[in-house]
């Protein structure tokens, strides 16, 4: 009796804490939240493998929530945007701060959409750490293998938690092998599952054991899974089996770390017993190993059933980093200078703008990592890379849709900017009276679209609504691309995938309140020349608005050798400008530039003459002859520019550049490429035949190889040996029939990415819905005459 009231009243002292804790906020300058107490974190995985539930529960947990956000019935706090809660899936990365054990956490929660991928780029890049949530009953998933590629390109320390463990089919065995074999993870279990029959037979997960302090933690206690109940494991407990897997589990972690760790090593030969490692030091080595990429902390639940959400939270403060733990930025200054950012906040300040939203009422929302320094309410401060200047009105902190006014924000966080009317996702922010104006951290890459539609108003009186509303659209994912068709006067959006613009034309419709029409889904092709070298020379002479300009230049241009990609920056082209102050000659003295007679009368700096041609080229590369997509896959030489005087101005000079391009591909070998899609398809072994029939037959497809899944990839070290958790008792109706589930097929294949819309549906229909894809750009390849006839007629004669 006594101890139902302790408990009960113990339950009672749980809610009025977290009663009192809900409306609770802090500022990002608070004293208490230290930098080494600050974890920027980001949840990233696949497509609907639970990320926004598992969020949604920490927030409750932390006391920041009442009631736990549901995705199905659309009441999530993370999931806001109306499109998110009527498609049940996460659209733009939403941004929260929460406490949890006096730690401030800055989390993050990314879309796991393919078409979205942009977003977690932006996200990743300013991350400190992340947790991938992985499906228990699917395992490494396509875009999972995406999203880790992503995280591996910013070296960003990752912890796994497999959900879903409540499943049918749940195999938390098998995921985390897939860890090893798919992603090239060393995953190191930290927790097992606990299975228990019911009266019918059937196998339910009930909780988890800690494999570091040996406890069972269960959940039964209360249905929200406010209360962990905590129990000491020995081989009394009355479970079978779970005592011997659990040492055996603890034991395999303690070699690894032992393996891995020279500390760890030092403390187990001294032991020479792996169950008298402390709990201390094992989540000391654990840390570090995390911090340094070698290997990923592995835990399990069921976020949807309140289970493990806790124990989650607990690993993102003991095992990702702080802002500290984190490699110093370099960024860099004019020339090749370079210079480290330090995260303190005496130093000068330094901050990456990496995402912009806008908001009806307050306008443009700048979400800003602050790297050094510290940035102020109403500070003014300096774009290097518009090199504008900028006039903070506002400092908030974001709570996904909700917001809070902060009075500045500290080395190490993350909050939003209200006032600045010229940045964009990437840009660097210093204070204006910094001396280092040229300063510029790295920016974020943002692939080239590859789909897109016709955008038109309504009527006259919707074209500037329209054109405001794109403007701020675009302002707020770089992904999208608008341009004006010169011989049509349409306006074309270019983006990611089908659903990317579905959402693009519904937020015009009824965010922005637009009246307009989209078009058909169309392919974004590339054009090139095949011509094995043209030499040209132009001269670019005309009269503007009353005034002579004048300017000469001369260029090679060849077609990239076939596994040269190009630059990113120049669309997959290589632009190199082999001028120097001598091979820049003034037509008026005849003489080089480097004469200070010729700079007067010229009056531009070589690096203003340099870039004024750079830009000449880029515009004439974004339109090319045949039908006005962009060119690529071309080595353009500049080697030398001839000016006269005065009248070759910058624009001149500039307009000589993409002229000379323009008119030396004229009347040569060009051809239309079409994008080439690296697919993965994971199938089951019954449906592999039809799946690859349809792919090599309408769909044009060249099928690369076929795997096992589970066995794609073999990069790991395999002198580490991982332990892998049994999966012999699976989740059935059946008494003791165990589940046997066949792995999938993986076909890797080579497919245009216009045979590939609605594919998904396809898919779906040949498959009985058991078979998933991923795709991705790989390159583009050269049309056939008859494929490349039938594109032109079909774009020539209209939308």
């Amino acid at each position: 009796m006594i101890k139902n009231y302790i408990g009960n009243f113990k339950n009672l002292l749980i809610k009025i804490q977290r009663y009192n804790s809900v409306h609770y906020r802090f500022y990002s300058s608070v004293k208490d939240y230290s930098i080494s107490k600050t974890r920027n974190i980001g949840i990233i995985a696949h497509i609907d493998a639970g990320k926004t539930t598992t969020t949604e529960r920490m927030l409750y947990y932390a006391g920041h929530t009442r009631r736990i956000g549901d995705v199905d019935d659309g009441t999530t706090v993370m999931d806001y945007l109306k499109q998110e809660r009527e498609r049940g899936i996460t659209i733009t990365s939403a941004t929260i701060t929460f406490a949890w054990r006096n730690y401030r956490i800055n989390l993050i929660d990314t879309p796991g959409h393919v078409d979205f991928t942009v977003e977690v780029e932006r996200s990743i890049r300013v991350l400190d750490g992340a947790v991938t949530i992985l499906d228990a009953v699917s395992g490494v998933e396509a875009q999972t293998q995406t999203v880790w590629a992503q995280a591996n390109r910013y070296n960003v320390p990752r912890i796994a938690y497999v959900n879903k463990m409540d499943r049918v089919g749940a195999r938390f065995g098998k995921t985390v092998k897939e860890m090893k074999y798919k992603l090239g993870a060393i995953p190191l279990v930290c927790q097992i599952p606990v299975m228990q029959k019911d009266n019918r037979g059937n196998v339910l997960f009930c909780g988890i054991v800690d494999l570091l302090d040996m406890q069972v933690l269960d959940w039964n206690k209360d249905p929200k899974g406010s209360i962990i109940n905590k129990t000491p494991l020995t081989d009394k407990y009355p479970i079978m089996g779970i005592y011997n897997e659990a040492i055996k589990g603890r034991s395999s972690l303690i070699e690894a770390l032992s393996e891995m760790d020279d500390n760890m090593l030092d403390l187990f030969l001294s032991a020479e017993d792996h169950m008298k490692i402390s709990v201390e030091d094992a989540k000391q080595a654990l840390r570090r190993l995390t911090l340094r990429g070698k290997a990923v902390p592995v835990f399990c639940g069921a976020s949807f059933r309140n289970i493990g959400v806790q124990p989650l939270m607990d690993a993102v403060i003991d095992y990702l980093p702080c802002p500290l733990d984190r490699p110093v930025p370099i960024a860099s200054l004019s020339g090749d200078e370079s210079v480290e950012i330090l995260p303190k906040e005496n130093e000068k300040l330094c901050a990456l703008a990496f995402k912009v939203i806008h908001d009806n009422k307050r306008g443009p929302m700048v979400f800003v990592r602050v790297y050094s320094g510290k940035l102020d309410n109403h500070m003014t401060l300096y774009n290097t890379n518009t090199q504008h200047k900028e006039r903070v009105n506002k400092l908030l902190q974001m709570y996904a849709n909700d917001v809070e006014e902060i009075p500045s924000i500290t080395a190490g966080n993350i909050g939003v900017i209200i006032g600045l009317k010229e940045t964009r996702t990437g840009d660097t922010l210093i204070q204006f009276n910094d001396s280092r104006k040229s300063l510029r951290l790295q920016t974020i890459d943002i692939p080239a679209p590859v789909f897109f539609r016709v955008v038109e108003a309504a009527g006259i009186s919707e074209e500037k609504p329209l054109e405001e509303a794109l403007k701020n659209i675009l302002r707020e994912d770089p992904s999208l691309h608008v341009h004006i068709d010169q011989d049509s006067g349409q306006t074309l959006i270019s983006g990611m995938g089908e659903l990317h613009l579905e959402i693009v034309k519904d937020r015009l419709l009824n965010d922005f309140k637009v009246k307009a029409e989209l078009g058909k889904m169309r392919i974004s092709y590339r054009e090139t020349v095949i011509t094995d070298k043209i030499d040209h020379t132009y001269l670019y002479e005309r009269e503007v608005m009353g005034k002579r300009v004048k300017a000469q230049i001369s260029l090679t241009i060849t077609p990239l050798y076939e596994n040269d990609q190009g630059s990113f920056k120049e669309g997959g082209n290589r632009i190199t400008l082999n001028l120097s102050k001598k091979t820049i000659v003034s037509d008026e003295l005849d003489q080089s530039i480097n004469s200070q007679e010729t700079n007067e009368l010229i009056n531009l700096s070589f690096e203003e003459i340099s870039n004024a041609v750079y830009t000449g080229i880029i515009s004439s590369l974004y339109r090319g002859p045949i039908l006005g997509f962009p060119i690529t896959k071309l080595s353009i030489n500049v080697h030398s520019l001839r000016l006269f005087g005065a009248e070759s101005t910058k624009t001149a000079i500039s307009t000589c550049a993409s002229q000379a391009l323009t008119d030396a591909l004229k009347g040569r070998n060009l051809v239309l490429l079409e994008p080439l899609m690296n697919v993965n398809i994971d199938v089951p072994e019954e449906y592999l035949g039809v799946v690859l029939g349809d792919l090599t037959g309408t769909r044009r497809g060249n099928v690369l190889g076929l795997e096992t899944s589970g066995n794609v990839f073999d990069n790991f070290d395999n002198n580490i040996e991982i332990y892998v958790p049994s999966d012999s008792t699976s989740f059935s109706s059946n008494n003791n029939n165990d589940t046997v589930v066949n792995p999938k097929r993986v076909i890797h294949a080579h497919v245009p990415l216009s045979t590939m819309l609605g594919y998904s549906s396809s898919l779906r229909s040949l498959t009985g819905g058991t078979a998933s894809f991923d795709m991705r750009l790989s390159s583009f390849g050269i049309m056939s005459d008859d494929r490349a006839k039938a594109v032109i007629r079909e774009m020539q004669g209209g939308f």
